[in-house]
C-alpha cells in the first residue's frame, strides 16, 4: 500500500516555521476595526484643529488692526499678532488630540519638557534676551526708525528694529548691526528726538580789544545766518580769561538732523571769522617771541628792541633772551 502521506503538501516547505498568516490578517483587521472607531474622533478632532486655526488667524488680524488703530509699532504688533497665533494653534492641536486619543494628558507632557526647558533655556540665554529687548524696544519706542542715534561706538541713522536686533546706517555709509540686548542694556542718545538741538563752541579775542564790541559782532553773525533758530534765541558768553585771549562760549539751536548740523555750524564759525576781521577784533593764539640781542648793539643781526621792549629797558643792560606770550 502507497502511503499517501508522502504526497501531501508539506506545511514546512510552504510557510516558515513561527509564521502565521492568519495572525497577520487578524492584526489588520484589528487595525481595522479600530481605525473605523476611532474615525469619527479623528474627523472631529481634525474639525476642532481647524476651528482653532480660524481663530487663530482672527486673533492675528485683532492684533494688527489694534496696532494700527493704536498707532502701536507695526512690527510689534505683527509679532504679538503671531505669538497669540502661535498660542491658540498649540491649545488646538493639545485638544484635538485629546480628542483623538484619550489617553493623551498634556499635563504628563508639561512635567516631561520641565528639565529640558530649562536647558534650551541655557543654551538659547542670548537669542531670548535680545527677543525681550526687542519687543520692549518695539512697545516703549525709545526711538523710531529714521531716527538718528549713538549707542557705544555706534553713530548713524536707524534702518531697521526686528526682534533680534537694531540696524543702523552710520554717516560713514556702514551698516551696524546691533543685538537689542546691548542696545537696551546700554545708554542710548538720540539726537532726533526732537526738532531741534543745542550746539556749542568756543571763540577767543584779544585781550586789547572790546568784549561788548566782539559779543555784538557775533550776535550779528548769528542773527543772519540761515539756519540758525531764534526762538529760543543765541547766547554769547565769556567763560574764561585764557593766557592769551577772552574766551566766549556761543550757544544757538538748529534743527536735529546730522546732516543740517553740519552746514549750519560751519556758516556759523565762518561768518564770525569773517565778521571779527572786518572788525579789526583780534582772534589770538598762544605763541612765544623770543628776542636775541648783544649789550653793545654792534653784532650783526640784532633785533632792534625798541620794537619790543619799552624805551627805558631798551637803553638799559640787556638780558640774553626776552620771553613774552600774547
Amino acid at each position: 500500500m502507497i502511503n499517501l502521506a508522502l504526497f501531501q503538501p508539506s506545511t514546512t516547505a510552504e510557510q516558515p516555521q513561527g509564521f502565521d498568516i492568519n495572525l497577520v490578517w487578524r492584526s489588520l483587521a484589528d487595525i481595522g476595526r479600530g481605525f473605523s472607531y476611532r474615525l469619527p474622533y479623528i474627523i472631529i478632532g481634525l474639525v476642532i484643529f481647524c476651528v482653532f486655526l480660524v481663530i487663530a488667524r482672527i486673533i492675528k488680524r485683532t492684533f494688527l488692526a489694534i496696532g494700527r488703530r493704536t498707532r502701536l509699532d507695526i512690527t510689534l504688533s505683527d509679532l504679538l499678532g503671531k505669538l497669540a497665533s502661535a498660542v491658540t494653534l498649540i491649545l488646538g492641536i493639545l485638544v484635538a488630540a485629546v480628542v483623538i486619543f484619550p489617553a493623551f494628558k498634556p499635563g504628563d507632557l508639561v512635567a516631561g519638557l520641565g528639565i529640558t526647558s530649562i536647558a534650551i533655556g541655557f543654551a538659547f540665554k542670548d537669542i531670548l534676551q535680545n527677543l525681550f529687548a526687542g519687543i520692549l524696544i518695539l512697545w516703549r519706542q525709545p526711538f523710531r526708525i529714521g531716527d538718528q542715534i549713538r549707542t557705544r561706538e555706534y553713530e548713524g541713522t536707524v534702518e531697521e528694529i526686528n526682534v533680534r536686533s537694531t540696524r543702523l546706517k552710520t554717516y560713514d555709509g556702514e551698516r551696524a548691526v546691533i543685538p537689542n540686548g546691548d542696545v537696551y542694556t546700554n545708554a542710548v542718545l538720540v539726537r532726533t528726538a526732537y526738532e531741534s538741538r543745542r550746539l556749542r563752541f568756543t571763540v577767543g579775542v584779544g585781550y586789547t580789544d572790546s568784549i561788548e564790541e566782539a559779543r555784538e559782532t557775533i550776535h550779528s553773525v548769528l542773527h543772519e545766518t540761515e539756519g540758525v533758530i531764534q526762538d529760543p534765541g543765541p547766547w554769547v558768553y565769556v567763560t574764561e580769561l585764557a593766557p592769551s585771549s577772552v574766551n566766549f562760549v556761543v550757544y544757538f539751536w538748529t534743527g536735529s538732523q546730522q546732516a543740517n548740523v553740519l552746514k549750519v555750524s560751519d556758516r556759523v564759525a565762518t561768518g564770525i571769522k569773517l565778521a571779527l576781521d572786518r572788525s579789526g577784533i583780534d582772534m589770538p593764539y598762544p605763541h612765544t617771541v623770543v628776542l636775541f640781542h648783544d649789550a653793545t648793539g654792534t653784532r650783526e643781526g640784532d633785533i632792534e628792541r625798541a620794537s619790543y621792549l619799552p624805551k627805558e629797558q631798551s637803553d638799559g643792560p640787556g638780558e640774553s633772551a626776552q620771553f613774552g606770550a600774547r
